[in-house]
């Protein structure tokens, strides 16, 4: 087999609706994201178009696909790939069954980094003071110092994550008086019609007060209200929105991987 680099992602898109069909669980938005922006890789068996695969700016990989009636010769093809662009870290999900178990032959050490969650149980947290709503374009600035403040993001990213969220109605605000207290995103994934991503941050001032567990509640509601199967993670060593995950009724059957080569 052999690998082309292509700046066209167009060219595998029918690799990657036959690839999201051997998914056991659906891939969360920031895994996404990080796919979207990766150079992708065509894989070619003599000149047919047989799988592909990205790697990151870091050079990690995140993903490796071959078709069926291809995956007798997939362990072999990994490795040859994962040589000749002299790859030692990867990036993979335990929900990516095709991928996980080729990378599983060459794996030199495996660790944890990200627990992927889906909705399990019918959980309500308690009310908290203050006004829930929705957040408009108009906002845009004063929510990015928000994030900036509570998450130390840089601001030019920032203002054009929150604005295009903001144009599609998926940014929800509490607040008291002038004060935003915290902000839940409801994320409607766009090659996964079914799905709504979910994100929470709150105000360094407000922490340990329920805050968390309150608004990822409220995005879990609208999630269903919208129809979409909700579904959120977090780092592993984040432990406070890892409790107000578990307090929603969320539970982590599948994680992200970090694999040494």
């Amino acid at each position: 087999m052999h690998y082309q680099p292509t700046s066209d992602p167009s060219t595998i898109s029918s690799l990657k609706a036959e690839w999201r069909k051997t998914l056991t669980a659906p891939q969360d938005g920031m895994w996404e994201s990080l796919t979207g922006n990766a150079q992708h890789w065509e894989i070619r068996q003599d000149s047919e178009l047989v799988g592909y695969a990205c790697v990151d700016d870091e050079h990690r990989l995140l993903q490796f696909y071959l078709q069926p009636e291809f995956l007798a010769e997939g362990p072999a093809a990994f490795q040859q790939f994962i040589e000749e662009q002299k790859i030692k870290k990867a990036l993979i999900g335990t929900n990516n069954p095709v991928c996980l178990s080729l990378a599983m032959h060459w794996q030199k050490s495996v660790l944890v980094d990200t627990y992927l969650f889906e909705d399990y149980l019918d959980k309500k947290p308690d009310p908290i003071d203050g006004v829930f709503r929705s957040a408009g374009e108009a906002e845009l600035e004063r929510l990015v110092d928000f994030y900036q403040t509570s998450m130390g993001a840089p601001a030019d990213w920032l203002r054009s994550y929150t604005g295009d969220l903001l144009s599609k109605g998926e940014v929800f605000v509490l607040e008291q008086g002038a004060e935003i207290l915290g902000a839940c995103e409801v994320r409607k994934s766009v090659v996964q019609p079914e799905v709504a991503d979910l994100g929470m941050v709150v105000s360094v001032n407000h922490r340990r007060k329920g805050l968390g567990t309150y608004l990822l509640g409220q995005a879990k509601r609208i999630s269903h209200e919208w129809d979409r199967k909700p579904i959120c993670s977090c780092e592993k060593e984040n432990a406070g929105s890892l409790q107000s995950i578990l307090n929603n009724g969320f539970r982590s059957v599948h994680q992200m991987l970090v694999m040494e080569f």
